[in-house]
């Protein structure tokens, strides 16, 4: 008899902590909750990698080709962004002047050509005044301008387009699918996302919170959004969670850990501080999960980074389905980075100037795609 009283006193007391362990995730936002754009039977649940610690590759990149952007006719001052389009050609957005520099490669990638276009800053059409996002989509650059609220539209030829206004909406981040774009706004909403057509009618708002902590507070929900890729799907990259979440357009695919994962992401927090009166929101970083990426057909680039030891990690994922394959081994100390093919451009801050170097990846590309299920 007794034995049996302690059995059932055992069973209320583990329902009664898993009740409690679960009701403490769902409060901390760990736990998602059922998005209303999943068709029946899907849910938001987080995904875990098979892999559970980085496995570095066993080749590194091999450096191609490196050119001192200082040393150019009319040189960039202050970079920000670097991007491929599909010819093969590279764009940086230089933010001082708020001009797009255009690189172009012979086949080896050992010469190139430059040019550069714009109208520079300022508040009229095609100028801008603080860019927050920039997207290639088939021949066109899209410049995100969170500062007058519009998006400036140019060819990757150098022809000025058009400038896309929003509503009151203030653009933050967009990706560009084929027949609609995705925008994120600068102040947050009920919803992450606002779906246009391409001429700029609002269609309607998409995508639920995953993270609710701190839902107000933008630093603690600053994420990045992906290029989309076969033209309807796209990542949604929060730098601070340690998962993503991948869109087939309005639809919520799956939300998956990175390498890192909400342990690690967990250790960042977000802080409401009072300064002098003022409310200040801010998030309390020790392990950026989501720091920078670039995507192409086939992989997902990402970098991580670690505050307190002070150190990054870039990390390939298979594009459509990221699972986690391997990290690079000794990587470039770059600001930026992006892919196109077997090759990686990756932009450096040295003591010499800016740098930007272009790397062969196809061996560590090769030990990647063998590490693919089939």
């Amino acid at each position: 008899m007794k034995r049996k009283i302690w059995l059932m006193t055992w069973i209320i007391f583990l329902s009664i902590s898993w009740l409690g362990v679960n009701n403490r995730k769902i409060e901390a936002g760990i736990i998602p909750v059922s998005d209303s754009s999943l068709s029946p039977g899907l849910s938001t649940e987080i995904l875990p990698q098979e892999k559970k610690k980085r496995q570095f590759s066993e080749s590194e990149p091999v450096l191609i080709k490196e050119i001192n952007l200082d040393e150019l006719k009319n040189p960039p001052y202050r970079i920000s962004f670097l991007k491929f389009d599909e010819n093969g050609s590279l764009f940086m957005l230089d933010y001082r002047q708020g001009l797009i520099y255009k690189i172009t490669f012979s086949s080896d990638w050992k010469n190139f050509q430059h040019s550069f276009f714009g109208k520079g800053i300022g508040q009229g059409p095609g100028e801008v005044s603080q860019v927050t996002d920039f997207k290639i989509f088939n021949g066109d650059i899209y410049l995100v301008d969170g500062g007058k609220g519009a998006i400036e539209i140019y060819t990757t030829d150098g022809a000025y387009k058009t400038s896309m206004r929003t509503g009151n909406l203030v653009p933050r981040k967009l990706t560009v699918l084929k027949d609609s774009l995705v925008i994120e706004t600068l102040v947050p909403s009920d919803h992450l996302f606002y779906l246009f057509d391409l001429s700029g009618n609002f269609k309607y708002s998409f995508g639920e919170y995953l993270e609710k902590r701190g839902k107000e507070n933008t630093v603690y929900q600053d994420n990045e959004l992906s290029e989309s890729f076969s033209e309807k799907y796209f990542y949604y990259l929060p730098r601070l969670f340690g998962f993503v979440a991948l869109y087939d357009g309005d639809k919520l695919v799956m939300v998956k850990e990175t390498i890192d994962g909400i342990k690690k992401g967990s250790r960042n927090m977000p802080v409401v501080e009072n300064i002098k009166g003022i409310i200040v929101r801010k998030a309390d970083r020790k392990f950026q999960t989501v720091s920078e990426y670039s995507l192409s057909d086939k992989y997902l680039l990402i970098r991580a980074y670690d505050y307190e030891e002070k150190e990054s990690y870039w990390d390939i994922y298979e594009a459509k389905t990221f699972d986690y394959l391997l990290s690079v081994k000794n990587e470039p100390s770059a600001s930026y980075f992006a892919l196109y093919g077997n090759v990686i451009a990756a932009l450096l801050e040295t003591e010499e100037g800016t740098k930007l170097q272009i790397y062969d990846l196809s061996r560590v590309l090769k030990e990647a795609t063998s590490l693919i299920k089939q």
